[in-house]
């Protein structure tokens, strides 16, 4: 009678199939964590870089100054960004302005000659635009109040647009532009000496604050800058271009009031971190803002197993 073999495996080759199985799972499991941990890597890699990039873009686009923050602790990145408060261009008997905002003109009228359009025009005893109130957003929000304006003679004090406890913009009766931020308790103040206003031209003036310093612009140049501490009022007293004590004249064209504020905030999840510098600032040609970054400046992605990096360079560009 011919010997059968039984079909089966032996105990032997049972353990070692189930060893080799373990193995590879093992190996497999190992590989999808750090394939996870990687994607997580560069997904935020590229988030970061699409934020710059934005920020730049922002930047050129809206001729303002748009930042980038890395918090303290590394563990989120927002961008500061423009957005309107206000705004009066004055082409209509009514003036009306932006966002629901009507100017109410005293001792002054609308006439042909303005910057684009027509303008107000005030005699030389002066007047001022009532525009009502125009709320802040918070106490510690960043502002720039720009306005076009043709003065006659330098030859009295006045103010161009104020809101109390809020911001002012004001020229001597030398031409020498002065602002403020800030209630009188905690305020930042420049008072210029030099570099006066033309006369009988055109000129975009402009106030900017940025939370850490005032900056005045004439042109979109900025002609001196001071850092401080500043606290609005978050009051409810009406923004005027001119003032019944010191009344505007020449002609008045383009105002706007605009926030800058926090647009957009990327939290970076455990187990990543993020660092940097505190703030990455774009002027408002898309380069690097000397005030605050004087160098190409990084920020650094790391993970448990790897790290990543984005790279802005002077011009603004990033990689």
């Amino acid at each position: 009678m011919p010997h059968r073999r039984t079909l089966g495996v032996t105990l032997i080759e049972l353990m070692v199939v189930m060893s080799i199985i373990a193995i590879l799972l093992g190996v497999g499991m190992a590989m999808m964590s750090e394939s996870n941990k990687d994607m997580g890597l560069r997904a935020t890699r590229s988030t970061v870089l699409g934020i710059c990039r934005f920020a730049r873009t922002a930047a050129r686009n809206s001729r303002a100054p748009v930042a980038v923050k890395i918090d303290p602790e590394g563990k989120y990145v927002s961008t500061v960004v423009r957005r309107p408060m206000a705004a009066w261009h004055f082409e209509d008997d009514l003036a009306p302005g932006a966002l629901g905002h009507f100017a109410k003109i005293s001792n002054g009228k609308l006439a042909d000659g303005g910057r684009v359009g027509r303008a107000v025009s005030f005699s030389d005893s002066g007047g001022f635009i009532d525009c009502g109130n125009v709320a802040m957003y918070s106490k510690d929000q960043g502002l720039l109040v720009e306005i076009w304006y043709l003065p006659k003679l330098h030859k009295k004090d006045r103010v161009l647009v104020q809101k109390s406890g809020e911001f002012g913009l004001a020229v001597s009766k030398a031409g020498f532009l002065q602002a403020y931020v800030g209630v009188e308790a905690q305020r930042v103040a420049i008072a210029m000496s030099d570099a006066a206003i033309p006369e009988a031209r055109w000129s975009k003036i402009a106030l900017l604050w940025d939370g850490a310093s005032l900056t005045i612009l004439v042109n979109d140049y900025p002609l001196a800058r001071k850092a401080g501490k500043a606290t609005l009022a978050m009051g409810d007293s009406p923004l005027t271009i001119g003032s019944k004590d010191m009344p505007l004249d020449g002609l008045i064209d383009e105002v706007r009031v605009d926030a800058l504020i926090e647009d957009s905030r990327m939290i970076v999840r455990d187990p990543l971190t993020v660092s940097g510098p505190a703030e990455i600032r774009w002027d408002e040609t898309g380069a690097l803002d000397p005030a605050i970054n004087t160098a190409a400046v990084t920020i650094t992605i790391k993970s448990p197993v790897d790290s990543a990096s984005v790279t802005v360079n002077l011009l603004g560009g990033s990689q």
